[in-house]
């Protein structure tokens, strides 16, 4: 009895903490209902694409290493619209698997590209009818450059982009414009924007030693949220057609956000973004989100939100995937029990923005990706 008691108390203490603001103000509940969603995942051997009817209560799981043979080692994974592509390297070379998430349609390009000394392959990526790889040339070098196949005739062309760079981040593709970030010679951060209809570069952007986010926003344009130190920000927008500027905020954020595609969305005036915890967490990352208008960020706390899981389930959680569902006004968040090597056991958490656990399902592998609708 006195253990059920403890449990309860436990679970409330962990219920009224769940959503820390970095300003006082008040939290209103809301009822929110389980939405649908697709994932991908994995086991040990085979990969997966999951999608979950949440009038039914249940999912549907398709196993996509047996039905299309993608690779569970796969390299890398990417979406357009409703595209998953799954890159993946063997004997030298590399391939592609595509699956349409809604149709079920799938096409294959298998050793697209053959490695050669002439090249270091970094990055590939795909827009609706071509594929893109970032590269350094000669090998050695960190001459980075970008080639355009066309997987039906596996025709190509090669782009030079820059000498010397010192990074490469991974790329981020909207209707037909590829944006393309390094740190160049000098270390200064670059954002080249790629015409993939016409093949020429339209624009870079030098930000010098400010740190830029890069993101597609609600209305399908170019944002970047520009990291200038001691916690100040810009947030700037630019038309995805002309790149003429749009919008252009000052703000802060007592946060850190990475070079690179932005791991969050900005829908509706709101920065929803990962906040990467402190390396002595037991949790690496959780929900966060910063309000434009109101000036306000909120965090949600995940470590009380895992807490919570690991003593309903016994197991030992380990966060894997997430993505803020505007459709539904919340979080959905991937773990993995990591406390089994014989099997692998895993679920999604749907959090609201409250920070309450509204809702958990299991699944008998460990998401890792949770697909965009």
């Amino acid at each position: 009895m006195k253990i059920n008691q403890l449990y309860w108390l436990l679970l409330c203490g962990i219920l009224l903490s769940a959503c820390t603001k970095d300003e006082d103000s008040p939290i209103d509940t809301v009822d929110v209902e389980t939405p649908n969603f697709k994932l991908i995942g994995e086991d040990l051997d085979n990969i997966y694409q999951f999608s979950y009817n949440a009038s039914l209560k249940q999912g549907v799981q398709v196993n996509l290493t047996e039905s299309l043979g993608v690779d569970p080692v796969y390299l890398t994974l990417r979406q357009v619209s409703d595209v998953i592509s799954f890159y993946s390297f063997s004997s030298g070379s590399f391939s592609v698997i595509q699956q349409n998430v809604e149709t079920g349609q799938s096409s294959a390009y298998p050793e697209f590209y053959t490695v050669s000394d002439e090249r270091s392959i970094i990055w590939g990526t795909n827009s609706e009818d071509a594929l893109f790889l970032g590269y350094f040339s000669p090998q050695g070098s960190s001459n980075l450059g970008l080639r355009t196949i066309n997987p039906g005739t596996q025709e190509f062309s090669d782009l030079p982009i820059a000498f010397n760079v010192e990074q490469v981040f991974d790329p981020v593709y909207h209707r037909q414009r590829l944006i393309v970030s390094y740190q160049d010679a000098v270390g200064n951060y670059q954002v080249g924007i790629f015409n993939t209809a016409t093949g020429a570069f339209l624009q870079t952007f030098d930000f010098g030693s400010d740190v830029p986010s890069i993101l597609i926003d609600d209305m399908g344009d170019i944002g970047i949220i520009v990291g200038k130190g001691n916690t100040n920000f810009t947030y700037q927008v630019y038309d995805i057609e002309t790149l003429n500027p749009i919008i252009e905020t000052d703000f802060t954020l007592n946060k850190y956000l990475p070079p690179g595609p932005l791991k969050g969305a900005v829908i509706n005036d709101i920065l929803y973004y990962t906040n990467f915890l402190a390396q002595t967490s037991s949790v690496p990352f959780g929900p966060a989100y910063y309000d434009f208008v109101l000036d306000e960020n909120n965090v949600i706390d995940i470590v009380s939100i895992v807490q919570q899981v690991e003593l309903e389930t016994q197991f030992t959680v380990d966060v894997t995937a997430m993505r803020y569902l505007e459709s539904a006004g919340v979080f959905l968040m991937g773990y993995v029990n990591v406390n089994t090597a014989v099997s692998v056991e895993g679920g999604i958490l749907i959090i609201s923005k409250e920070g309450v656990l509204l809702d958990r399902v299991e699944v008998p592998f460990a998401p890792t990706y949770i697909i965009k609708p």
